[in-house]
């Protein structure tokens, strides 16, 4: 089969086609049938050694959608699901999963792999912030694949949406190194994924007991509060992320999200779609942050 093989740490040139064996599934597994392949933001700093990965030389990639060709219950295949793998492989035209979920049948492929991780982190954060109407919510990089569909989902609860981006496509630009001073005061909610020192700043633009849910490093460092300044406001700070966040949280709400697509509350998008060859050009598009939506690979 053709896959793309991470070869060490670098720029994307570190990411190679080449022809591997096809996976062989274990018991509890399905073997999937790539049909379009997810290019998340937090896989650049993967391959970039960023954020620490699994020895290389490796097959790359963790989030595709497909249809089953092996599986314990044989009432799974030639059935669509979407996958989350945390040991990679999934750039690539087969893939074995342990973590898969069913597919609409109104959802496509590129909509599925789309929606499935992002708008499940999405609905995860949203039901342990407990929004509810009236609200006022800070979104960081709502043109984001997470922070477009946190917006969504807020503003369906009735909550009021701050949102953050970079080069014009918000009301608050991210790239001002004073952006947070924008920010009105009274929110009640922030979802923090650009990280840093700085974000301490937000405190004093939070209401008394408000939320933090702090689940991103876009800067490339992770956000740091003083403890003081949460305790005299109240504020509470929690962190979203590693095994128990994604392996248990967001897996637990992925169907819901699904679902949310298929009647037509959610709509992906996707910014662009390149096929396999070209994932150096992909991943480098992903770093550009430039798109809006998710950029997809197709085997």
């Amino acid at each position: 089969m053709r896959a793309v093989v991470q070869h060490g740490t670098g720029g994307p040139e570190v990411l190679e086609v080449a022809d591997r064996p096809e996976p062989t599934r274990k018991p509890g597994e399905v073997l999937v049938r790539t049909e379009a392949i997810g290019v998340p933001f937090y896989e650049t700093q993967l391959r970039s050694g960023l954020i620490p990965a699994g020895p290389a030389p490796a097959v790359f990639g963790h989030e595709a959608a497909g249809i089953v060709a092996e599986a314990d219950d044989g009432t799974l295949l030639g059935r669509r699901v979407v996958t989350m793998s945390f040991t990679g492989g999934a750039y690539a035209e087969v893939v074995a999963a342990s973590q898969y979920t069913l597919v609409p049948d109104t959802v496509t492929p590129e909509q599925a792999v789309a929606a499935a991780v992002p708008a499940s982190v999405a609905l995860a954060l949203m039901h342990t912030a407990d929004v509810k109407a009236g609200e006022t919510v800070l979104v960081e990089a709502v043109s984001g694949a997470i922070g477009g569909y946190l917006a969504r989902l807020a503003e369906r609860r009735g909550a009021r949406v701050v949102a953050t981006a970079g080069k014009g496509k918000a009301d608050i630009d991210h790239h001002d190194p004073d952006w947070r001073q924008k920010v009105p005061e009274g929110v009640d909610v922030v979802f923090e994924s650009i990280g840093g020192p700085r974000a301490a700043e937000l405190l004093a633009k939070l209401a008394p007991h408000g939320r933090i849910l702090a689940y991103g490093l876009l800067s490339g460092e992770f956000p740091t509060f003083p403890v003081a300044g949460l305790i005299a406001r109240g504020i509470t700070l929690i962190g979203f992320g590693g095994p128990d966040a994604y392996g248990k949280r967001v897996a637990a709400v992925r169907a819901e999200a699904l679902g949310l697509v298929a009647d037509g509350t959610l709509t992906p998008v996707l910014d662009r779609i390149y096929p396999l060859a070209d994932v150096a050009a992909a991943h480098a598009r992903v770093e550009s942050r430039e798109g809006v939506g998710k950029v997809v690979l197709i085997p």
